[in-house]
C-alpha cells in the first residue's frame, strides 16, 4: 500500500555535532509519530558519520538514500541538489521535502519545510577571520531566499526565529519554532531519584564541537583562580567533542602557558557510553559558547543531575530558564566565580538540580516530531 505522504529529508549538509543529532533523531521520532508515511534521509555515501545512521535501529517506514560521495564539498553538494536529487525526488514520488540546513533548493518544486538550525551567519562573534564574513553573507543570502520560498521555516527556538527573521527582514509564509529534544530514555532518567552528587570527582566537563566561539578557552583562563579555592586544587576540566587538530593545540598550549596542562584533557569525540558517562561523573557542566541556536548538551547533563554553567546569550537563557547558571559573555572572572558556587555550593546546586530535573521534561523528541508532522500535513 502506498504511503500517506513520502517525505525526504535532506541531510547531506549534516556535520559532526547538534546537526547530526537533530536529523537522526527527527528520522527516527517522525517515522514513529506517522507510521503510515515513508521518510528517507538522504546522507552522503561513504562518509563516515552520515554512515552511523545506517547502524542505528530505525522503525520499519525509515529508508536512506546515499548520493555519491564525490558531493561532499558545499559547491559539488549544490551541483548536485540542484540536479540529480531534484530528478530523484521527482522520480520517486516524494510528496514533501525536509530540509535540515535552513535553506531550499530553487529549482525543487516539492513543498518544503526549511529547518533553521544556525546562528553562525548572524554571531560575528563566533568568527575567527575575515573569510569568515564573506561564507556568513553568503549564509544570510541563501536564508533569505528561503524565508521567500519555504512552504514553512521551522526553528530551533524563539531566539534564533526572531534573530533570522528581524534581520532578513522577511515575513516567511509561516513560521513554526521546532525544539531540539531527549530521546525518552533521557527523561526518564531525569524522573528518576537525584543520583548523587558529593562524592563525584572534582571534574567539570563540557561536551560540544570544539570551535573558539565555543569558548573553551575561558574555562582554562579560569583554572588558575579557581584551583586556588579550597577543596579545588585537584579540579579537571574534560572536552568532548569533535576538535580540528589547530584547536586542540590551541587549547593545550594555553593550559600550558598558564601552568594548567595537568588539569586540562581535549578528549575528542567519543562514543556515546563514554560520553554519558562523563555526564554522570561530572560536578559541573560547562558550556561559554557564543553561537547556540539551542544547546543540546546543556539539557543532556541536567538529566544525569549535573549542574549546569551557560553564557547568557544566545537560546541558552530559553532554553535553561532557572535550571542554571547564567553566565556573563567574555567575563573570565565572572566565570570562576559561578563555577565555584556549581562546585561547592551544596544547597543551590541542589536547588539546581530539582529544576533541571523538571525542565528537560518540556524537550521530547516526540512532541517535536508531532508537531512538524502537523505542519507536514498542512503544507500544500
Amino acid at each position: 500500500m502506498r504511503a500517506l505522504h513520502d517525505v525526504l529529508i535532506n541531510g547531506l549538509s549534516m556535520g559532526s555535532g547538534g546537526g547530526f543529532t537533530v536529523g537522526k533523531e527527527l528520522l527516527r521520532h517522525l517515522a514513529i509519530a506517522r507510521p503510515d508515511w515513508k521518510f528517507t534521509l538522504a546522507i552522503i555515501g561513504g562518509h563516515k558519520l552520515h554512515e552511523e545512521i545506517t547502524r542505528e535501529s530505525l522503525p520499519a517506514n525509515c529508508h536512506i538514500m546515499r548520493a555519491p560521495s564525490d558531493a561532499i564539498g558545499k559547491v559539488a553538494r549544490m551541483r548536485y541538489e540542484r540536479g540529480d536529487f531534484v530528478a530523484w525526488a521527482k522520480s520517486n514520488d516524494v510528496t514533501r521535502v525536509l530540509q535540515l540546513n535552513g535553506m531550499v533548493i530553487p529549482t525543487m518544486k516539492i513543498p518544503t519545510l526549511s529547518h533553521n538550525q544556525d546562528p553562525w551567519p548572524y554571531r560575528p562573534q563566533a568568527y575567527i577571520h575575515w573569510k569568515e564574513h564573506v561564507t556568513a553573507f553568503l549564509k544570510r543570502r541563501e536564508q533569505k531566499r528561503a524565508l521567500k520560498l519555504a512552504d514553512c521555516m521551522g526553528f530551533t527556538s524563539n531566539y534564533l526565529r526572531d534573530l533570522v527573521i528581524s534581520r532578513a527582514g522577511i515575513q516567511p509564509k509561516r513560521a513554526e519554532v521546532f525544539y531540539n529534544g531527549l530521546a525518552e530514555s533521557w527523561l526518564e532518567r531525569a524522573r528518576q531519584p537525584l543520583p548523587d552528587w558529593n562524592s563525584r570527582p572534582m571534574e567539570i566537563v563540557t561536551v560540544s564541537n570544539v570551535h573558539p566561539y565555543k569558548r573553551n578557552h575561558l574555562v582554562i583562563q579560569a583554572l588558575p583562580a579557581l584551583l586556588k579555592r579550597p577543596g579545588l586544587s585537584d579540579l579537571l576540566y574534560r572536552i568532548v567533542g569533535h576538535c580540528e587538530p589547530v584547536f586542540r593545540e590551541q587549547l593545550e598550549s594555553l593550559a600550558k602557558s598558564l601552568g594548567v596542562a595537568k588539569h586540562v584533557i581535549v578528549h575528542g569525540r567519543l562514543d556515546d557510553a563514554q560520553t554519558q558517562q562523563y555526564y554522570r561523573q561530572a560536578k559541573a557542566f560547562v558550556m561559554m559558547s557564543v553561537c547556540e541556536s539551542f544547546g543540546i548538551p546543556a539539557i543532556e547533563a541536567m538529566t544525569f543531575g549535573t549542574p549546569v554553567v551557560t553564557s547568557d546569550c544566545c537560546a541558552m537563557p530559553e532554553v535553561c530558564g532557572d535550571a542554571a547558571i547564567l553566565s556573563p559573555v567574555d567575563d573570565v572572572a565572572s566565570l570562576a566565580r559561578n563555577l565555584e558556587i556549581a562546585l561547592t555550593d551544596a544547597t543551590r546546586v541542589e536547588h539546581m538540580r530539582q529544576r533541571g530535573g523538571k525542565r528537560v521534561q518540556k524537550f521530547r523528541w516526540g512532541d517535536t516530531a508531532e508537531a512538524m508532522a502537523r505542519a507536514l500535513e498542512q503544507m500544500t
